[in-house]
C-alpha cells in the first residue's frame, strides 16, 4: 500500500490546481484521473501520441488548460492516469489503473473534485443516434476535429447556449439554429448581472464576442423555446421544438420542425456527487447550480473528518472558482498537516480568496437569470425511454408511482438506474415524477442507496486472488 499526505480525485480544473499548491508547499501529493490526459472536460487535451505545437491557436480553453497543466511540471506530484476509484474506505482510496487489480491508496487527507457531467434531458427521441449532449460534441471537436453533423440545431440554456454553438461555428461546423428554453435576461437580472462585472471583464467580453460570432454568421437564436422530440427512424432526421411559458411548459400549437443529422443538447450539467454520497458528507439542493451539492465550509471541507471537496463535482459554479477552491482547500490540508503555519494561512489565502468571491458573485447573478425549470422534466410521453440502459418506458414506471416516494422502490421493480451509468441518466427524471405525483419538492426526495462500486467494474479486478474455482467446486451429484 502506498501513504500519500493527500490524494485527490479528479483531474481537472479545481483537481489540478490543488494538487500544484499543495506539493509547492511539502505535502506528497497523489493526483488521479480516470482519463489518460488531465483537463477535465473543459481543459480536455489531445490523446496520447498527438501533440499540440500551439495553445493559444487551438482556443482559450486549451490555452489556460495548458498554463494550468504547466505548473504539475516542476512538482512531485504522483499521477495516477487511466484510474478507476472503486471506493473509499478506512481512510484508504481503492483504485484499478489500467484495467488492472485493485490496490490502495492510503491518505492523511482527501480532496474529492470528481467534475460534472451534462444534465440529461428526457424527451420523445432522445436516445436517438445524432443526439449528442454538448459535453459529448465538445470531446469530438476539441480532441479529435470531428464535427457531430453537416446540420447541427443546438438547444440548451445558460452561457453555454450562447459559447459552444459560437465555439462549433469558429471550426467550420453548420449551426443551422439556437434555442434557448429561457428568456431574455430582463432590465432586474441585466441590473445583477452588471453589478457583478467588475472583475470579470474577461467573462463578459468572451459573451460578446461569442454574440458577436453568431449575428456576423447569420445563425438564428429564439428564446422561451425548448426541444420537444428528436424524429427519425434510424438516427435524428429533424427536430420538433416549441414555445414555453415561465415554468419552461409547453405551450401547445407553437410547435415548429426542422430537418437536421444532428442535435446538441446543452440544458446545464449535473455535479458527479457518488463518492460523497457514498461517504455520508452532508448535502444539499440548489437546482440552479446542478440540483445535489455538497455542503462545504469555507475552505472546502465537508462534513466527513479530513475530506475536502473542490470543483463543479460539489456543485455548478465553473472553471475559475473551481481553481480557486482548489487551491484554498490545499492551503487549509497544508495548515491541518503542519506544513505552513496557521498565521501565514490568511496573507497566502487572499488573492485566491478576492478571485473566488468576484466569480462567485458573476455566477450567482448568471444562475439567477437562467435558472432551470421544472417543464425540463415533463417532456416525456408515456412511450418514451426513461432509463436508456435497461430501456425502461414511462408508461412501466407509473403504476409504482401510485405506492411510493422511495426512488430505491422504483429501482427495485422496474431496474431504473441499475445499468451502466448507474442512474446517473434517469435519477433525477424518476425523482422529479415523484415530486410531481406526490406534490412535494424534488428537493425532499432521497435518491437511491449509494453502492460499491461507484463505477462498474469487473469481479476480477476485486476479487481475492487465492480464490480458485477449483478449489470451492462443488460436483452436483
Amino acid at each position: 500500500m502506498k501513504t500519500f499526505d493527500l490524494v485527490i480525485i479528479g483531474g481537472g480544473p479545481a483537481g489540478i490546481a490543488a494538487a500544484a499548491t499543495a506539493a509547492n508547499h511539502g505535502l506528497e501529493v497523489a493526483l488521479i484521473d480516470e482519463r489518460p490526459t488531465l483537463g477535465g472536460q473543459i481543459y480536455k487535451r489531445v490523446g496520447p501520441g498527438f501533440k499540440v505545437k500551439k495553445a493559444s491557436e487551438v482556443g482559450k480553453d486549451y490555452y489556460l488548460g495548458e498554463k494550468l497543466i504547466a505548473e504539475l511540471d516542476n512538482s512531485k506530484v504522483n499521477i495516477y492516469f487511466e484510474t478507476l476509484v472503486a471506493t473509499i474506505e478506512n481512510s484508504e482510496v481503492v483504485v484499478i489503473q489500467n484495467g488492472k487489480s485493485a490496490e490502495r491508496l492510503s491518505f492523511r487527507k482527501l480532496l474529492i473534485s470528481p467534475g460534472a457531467y451534462d444534465r440529461p434531458v428526457v424527451f420523445p427521441g432522445w436516445t436517438l443516434p445524432g443526439v449528442i449532449t454538448a459535453g459529448a460534441a465538445q470531446s469530438l471537436v476539441k480532441t479529435q476535429r470531428v464535427a457531430p453533423g453537416s446540420r447541427i440545431f443546438f438547444a440548451g440554456s445558460g452561457p453555454l447556449a450562447l459559447a459552444f454553438p459560437a465555439q462549433l461555428s469558429g471550426y467550420g461546423a453548420n449551426i443551422v439554429g439556437i434555442i434557448e428554453a429561457a428568456p431574455r435576461p430582463g432590465i432586474l437580472k441585466s441590473i445583477r448581472i452588471a453589478l457583478s462585472v467588475l472583475g470579470n471583464f474577461d467573462l463578459l467580453r468572451d459573451a460578446a464576442k461569442y454574440q458577436f460570432h453568431l449575428i456576423s454568421n447569420r445563425i438564428p437564436m429564439n428564446y422561451r423555446r425548448i426541444i420537444v422530440s428528436a424524429n427519425g427512424k434510424n438516427r435524428v432526421e429533424s427536430v420538433t421544438h416549441a414555445r414555453v411559458d415561465k415554468n419552461w411548459r409547453v405551450i401547445p400549437g407553437t410547435e415548429k420542425t426542422v430537418d437536421v443529422d444532428a442535435l446538441c443538447i446543452g440544458y446545464g450539467f449535473f455535479p458527479s456527487v457518488e463518492l460523497f454520497r457514498l461517504l455520508g458528507c452532508e448535502l444539499g439542493y440548489e437546482e440552479s447550480r446542478g440540483g445535489t451539492v455538497v455542503k462545504l465550509d469555507e475552505w472546502g471541507a465537508t462534513t466527513v473528518a479530513n475530506v475536502f471537496g473542490a470543483g463543479d463535482g460539489t456543485g455548478i459554479s465553473g472553471s475559475y472558482v473551481a481553481i480557486a477552491r482548489g487551491r484554498l482547500a490545499a492551503l487549509k490540508i497544508a495548515v491541518e498537516l503542519g506544513k505552513i503555519s496557521e498565521s501565514s494561512l490568511s496573507k497566502l489565502a487572499a488573492g485566491f480568496r478576492k478571485t473566488l468571491n468576484r466569480r462567485v458573485r458573476f455566477q450567482g447573478a448568471i444562475n439567477n437569470a437562467y435558472e432551470i425549470k421544472s417543464g425540463i422534466y415533463g417532456l416525456a410521453n408515456e412511450k418514451t425511454i426513461i432509463c436508456r440502459c435497461e430501456s425502461v418506458t414511462l408508461e412501466s414506471i407509473l403504476p409504482v408511482l401510485e405506492s411510493t416516494i422511495d426512488p430505491s422502490v422504483v429501482k427495485a421493480y422496474t431496474r431504473c438506474g441499475m445499468g451502466m451509468c448507474q442512474g446517473r441518466n434517469c435519477q433525477r427524471q424518476i425523482s422529479a415524477l415523484i415530486a410531481e405525483k406526490a406534490k412535494i419538492s424534488i428537493s425532499q426526495i432521497t435518491q437511491a442507496t449509494p453502492r460499491f462500486p461507484t463505477k462498474p467494474i469487473s469481479l476480477g479486478q476485486i476479487a481475492d486472488s487465492t480464490v480458485s474455482s477449483e478449489k470451492y467446486f462443488i460436483d452436483a451429484e
